[in-house]
């Protein structure tokens, strides 16, 4: 049974993403969680002076825990038909050591997400809270965009930087989740000079019985490689490995250049190396 955390702050984008996860993993016994995180510096000094720190957060709680009730009453309704089961969590904490606690706490196999809103142009495309997710929690995140609406999934791109080397760990992940959901394999390396073949021929030895389409590709922007493969593929979800810090940022640069736009627009799948 597959252990995922929902995120949600109970906007558009959060039940959207929950939606589709629900949908994405159906057939698979799951159990969800349902998690509201509330920002620590939302507490009012003044109250935690005149009051116990549990009656604050008993208070704070009470609207949060309410819609968490309401919601997993709507989805067990709702998936009556799936070998699902929802559990509800509230959280105090900064926004990623919440999460970090969850992953441990539960053994979570996957996080889902939607990208969250913007209030800068850094943050146009993913929102703070999804990019903080992406970089510093070691944990298979699912990343829904705004408004996309589920469709069956048939084409899978993995996307791998010019140092991520595609070792066991990464392959067993990779093999799991294209069996589990019947997937394609699409792999697109990065490579800093097409010449240097060490890395594609360790990647063909790997992909050889998966019927994988493999392209390497001399490339310093990583959007324009990737938009360009978008363009003349059916991708249904593309997937990216956190492993260098530099290529994730590069990944969800400040520039909202159509290139990113149109890589944001399908769902994403962060991966972590061992």
């Amino acid at each position: 049974m597959k252990k995922i955390l929902l995120l949600t702050d109970f906007s558009k984008n959060a039940t959207n993403a929950i939606l589709y996860a629900l949908q994405f993993f159906s057939g698979n016994p799951c159990t969800f969680y349902l998690m509201y995180v509330h920002k620590v510096e939302s507490y009012i000094s003044d109250d935690l002076l005149e009051n116990s720190k549990d009656s604050v957060y008993e208070a704070i709680a009470e609207k949060p825990k309410a819609k968490l009730k309401s919601l997993k009453a709507t989805l067990i309704k709702d998936y009556a038909h799936e070998h699902y089961e929802f559990k509800t969590v509230i959280d105090y904490d900064v926004f990623t050591d919440a999460i970090k606690q969850a992953v441990r706490k539960f053994s979570l196999d996957y996080i889902v997400m939607g990208s969250n809103g913007a209030s800068n142009v850094k943050e146009v495309l993913m929102g703070s809270n999804t990019i903080n997710v992406i970089e510093k929690v070691s944990c298979k995140t699912l990343v829904v965009p705004s408004g996309y609406r589920f469709k069956l999934p048939h084409e899978f791109l993995v996307v791998l930087n010019p140092t991520t080397l595609l070792d066991q760990y990464l392959m067993d992940i990779i093999i799991a989740f294209i069996t589990r959901f019947k997937l394609k394999l699409h792999v697109l390396r990065l490579v800093k000079n097409i010449v240097d073949t060490t890395v594609v021929v360790n990647d063909l030895d790997n992909l050889a019985y998966l019927g994988a389409r493999y392209q390497r590709v001399e490339a310093d922007d990583v959007d324009k490689a990737v938009a360009k493969y978008l363009e003349t593929h059916p991708i249904d979800i593309t997937t990216y490995v956190a492993q260098d810090k530099s290529f994730v940022e590069r990944l969800f640069s400040a520039s909202p250049n159509k290139e990113i736009k149109s890589r944001m627009n399908l769902p994403l799948l962060v991966l972590h190396s061992q």
